[in-house]
């Protein structure tokens, strides 16, 4: 690695190496970013959605590898800061709960531990500051299709917590002193899910060998085996009042038994597998989610349809109702990602149009701020609008492509972003009406970028293998000026930007970094290193995101600078005094004049591991943007701003 401060002479190499190593232990870290406003989303499966009992929160665990709070009406709080051990690294959280007192959280997780092999494991999480007080462990070691907590289960006295594993395994703790009471692996095949009768007396429990169990709690002996379906059954659930039982089945059947003697009471035809289902807290409504992406709602006491709910558009796989009875949330499978509320239809605006609760379904991979006011962020297909002061959501233009990049015209009429075919896309930022599209290039778009005078696009794609080029458009009347090529330059073509006078253009092909002329397209270099590309506000400087960063001088291409291995994002600040890095676990704040750094954050990043991948200044440098993997989209205070005070909002997220 070559360290900070290095040049040709070799003395500096040992005293940048010194300082290297002790500025992050001298830099002032602040932990958490002053957050003034953050937009949640999850950026893969939702598998597990739940109330708290006091109404006031609503949980969700995610493949997205995190824990997200949400207010009860459905605003973003927090992930939980998953502990990072690169020995037993988090790959799946499939299921939360949260305990009657409304303190705690379970979640039932799949972990990695190496060489291809998964293990289980249960979290406790303190509500209150966020930490993880307890994790129950002793599951099965097996591979990534029979490992996975699928399920956790609170008794209603808080007493105990229920469990059931892709292992075959049901097993209960003793939440007092975290002594395993029972395990159990009477189940041919894996548990899908646990539950408690309200009064305590029974744990039941479904599996994929089509069957449903119950055990008794005062010796947590086997009572009774349910049969009669004949696909997995996904879900099982208590009525309120404890005299009914629903099993939930892939045969396309939701079955009600009765408590008392375990008889059939009703077979509720759903047309679609059913992976979900749950009772109100008043027992008047059973709601079951469907593969088929609908969810219906059923009166329980009469085995009659009483209402379907339409607006997912994919597969409803976890369900929760508010403590009320009022709200009923629910959190959806590929493509979609998504938590949706859902409210009675004298509350509701249309039953096509449920709030959604979350937003971005990705990672977050562009941040635009606008003169006027407004942060752009660009992930999944869309591209998003937000009032850059409160967070407010504006409005949003759907691609119909996936938004790895997008570019706003100088003037902020324009935005450009990947459009389906390997087209670009031009839209009017006012009302998102399309303008222009380009066509010519042969694979999906990966770069885009206005020159800061707007009179050309750059547009660059996916690896083509006969004419890798970077396109240059002009604006004026969107038709090719030049292409852009160079010896074994190769795409995708990421990280597009122009220098600040508009004379070179910068790019990394396959991961390397090179440079031209955009005056006439001639190739001026490579760079021995690999990342990404960016120009400092007044082009004297071009920063590379390799591990470590580089920093190059533009007037000769030497290296002034070696940084962090904090790679995934870079902004400079307007003013270009600070260089702020993202990456897996911090975001990074450089001073340029020295190349000292002087702050970094370590908390609320997304799930350790895989962190920042966007970053953005506003125009006046108070304020900065940032994505994470787990498609959150953050804007905090500068705290190298000139008059940082005064720029924060007064409206904040809970902390």
């Amino acid at each position: 690695m070559k360290p900070l401060g290095w040049n040709r002479f070799g003395g500096w190499r040992l005293i940048a190496s010194i300082l290297l190593t002790f500025l992050p232990a001298i830099a002032f870290s602040q932990g958490r970013p002053d957050i003034i406003w953050a937009k949640g989303g999850h950026s893969f499966s939702v598998n597990s959605v739940a109330y708290s009992p006091d109404g006031q929160l609503l949980v969700s665990g995610s493949s997205d590898r995190t824990i997200k709070l949400w207010r009860q009406d459905g605003t973003f709080i927090k992930s939980l800061a998953i502990p990072y051990d690169i020995n037993h690294q988090l790959f799946d959280v499939l299921s939360v709960a949260i305990s009657p007192d409304s303190t705690l959280i379970a979640a039932g997780v799949q972990q990695t531990i190496g060489g291809g092999q998964f293990t289980s494991a249960v979290h406790i999480w303190r509500i209150s500051d966020g930490q993880l007080v307890q994790t129950f462990t002793g599951y099965a070691i097996g591979d990534v299709t029979n490992t996975g907590v699928t399920s956790v289960a609170f008794s209603s006295d808080g007493q105990y917590l229920a469990s059931g594993s892709k292992d075959r395994s049901v097993k209960v703790w003793r939440m007092a002193n975290g002594t395993l009471v029972s395990s159990r692996s009477d189940h041919a095949q894996q548990v899908n899910a646990v539950a408690f009768s309200p009064d305590g007396q029974w744990l039941a429990s479904a599996s994929n060998d089509r069957t449903a169990k119950l055990y008794r709690t005062s010796d947590w002996g086997l009572e009774q085996t349910l049969s009669g379906h004949t696909n997995n059954i996904y879900s099982v659930a208590f009525s309120p009042d404890g005299k009914t039982l629903a099993t939930g089945s892939w045969d396309q059947t939701v079955r009600l038994w009765n408590v008392s003697d375990w008889g059939l009471v009703f077979s509720l035809a759903q047309g679609s597998g059913v992976g979900v289902l749950a009772f109100s807290p008043d027992g008047k409504m059973l709601a079951t989610g469907t593969w088929d992406h609908n969810i219906r709602l059923w009166d329980p006491k009469r085995g009659v349809l009483v209402d379907t709910l339409v607006g997912h558009n994919a597969f409803v796989q976890t369900l929760a109702f508010a403590p009320d009875s009022r709200t009923l949330a629910s959190g959806s499978w590929y493509p979609e990602f998504a938590i949706k509320l859902w409210w009675p239809p004298s509350k509701r605006a249309s039953p096509f149009a449920p709030p959604t609760v979350t937003n971005h379904s990705s990672s977050i991979n562009e941040l635009i701020f606008t003169a006027n006011g407004r942060l752009i962020s660009g992930g999944d297909t869309t591209a998003r609008f937000w009032d850059a002061l409160a967070g407010h959501f504006l409005s949003m233009i759907n691609a119909t492509a996936s938004v790895t990049t997008m570019a706003l015209s100088p003037d902020g009429q324009l935005i450009a972003l990947p459009g389906a075919n390997h087209t670009v896309k031009i839209y009017r930022t006012a009302d998102g009406t399309l303008v222009q599209t380009l066509v010519g290039h042969t694979q999906d778009i990966t770069g885009l970028a206005f020159s800061h005078d707007g009179t050309l696009l750059a547009s660059g794609a996916f690896f083509d293998g006969n004419n890798d080029v970077i396109k240059l458009w002009n604006v004026s009347n969107w038709t090719l000026v030049r292409e852009l090529s160079g010896p074994f330059l190769f795409g995708p073509f990421i990280g597009i930007n122009f220098s600040a006078n508009d004379a070179l253009i910068s790019a990394s092909c396959e991961s390397v970094p090179a440079v031209w002329h955009v005056s006439d397209g001639t190739f001026i270099r490579t760079f021995p290193v690999s990342g990404l590309t960016r120009f400092s506000p007044d082009g004297t400087l071009l920063t590379i995101a390799s591990n470590p960063i580089h920093v190059y001088r533009t007037s000769d291409w030497v290296q002034v600078a070696t940084l962090s291995d904090q790679n995934q994002a870079l902004a400079f600040t307007p003013d270009g005094h600070y260089l702020a890095v993202g990456g897996q676990s911090q975001i990074q704040f450089w001073r340029v004049s020295d190349w000292t750094l002087q702050l970094f954050y370590d908390q609320e990043l997304g799930y350790a591991g895989r962190g920042v991948t966007s970053l953005a200044f506003s125009l006046d440098g108070s304020r900065f943007a940032y994505g994470r993997t787990d498609a959150v989209v953050a804007v905090a205070t500068n705290p190298f701003a000139a008059n940082n005070h005064a720029s924060r909002s007064t409206t904040r997220p809970a902390r």
